[in-house]
């Protein structure tokens, strides 16, 4: 089960890689907003745990075991983030913002049921 920190650099590793560009650890220290060292300890361990490929002072890719874990994470703040800003009115950037903290910080259970609830709403909503 991956931790909040490594929930949170995963997604930044996989936001980072959707538009194609090679992803090295000094962008991933500034989309977390954290020190190039942290960045670099954490990439050590999403590497020892097969989440990413990083090579020796080069780019940063995702395993197969990574784009799963962050394609799931990526759904789920999607679909948080949506709704907190176009049902609850926060404002775009917070909902962007609040929803990666949620997804990270909240068990698994509780967004799985969270994000359920999310969908079913919104289905009955616009059958």
């Amino acid at each position: 089960m991956l931790t909040y920190s490594q929930k949170k650099y995963l997604f930044a590793i996989y936001k980072l890689s959707l538009n194609g560009g090679e992803v090295r650890s000094a962008d991933v220290a500034a989309s977390v907003g954290v020190s190039k060292p942290s960045t670099v300890k954490m990439m050590q361990s999403l590497s020892d745990d097969g989440y990413i490929l990083k090579e020796h002072y080069g780019k940063i890719s995702l395993t197969p075991t990574g784009v799963k874990e962050a394609e799931e994470l990526f759904k789920r703040c999607s679909i948080l983030g949506d709704f907190l800003s176009n049902t609850a009115g926060v404002n775009e950037e917070n909902a962007d913002t609040d929803a990666v903290t949620i997804v990270s910080q909240v068990s698994d259970e509780t967004i799985e049921k969270l994000v359920g609830y999310i969908q079913a709403e919104k289905t009955s909503l616009n059958p």
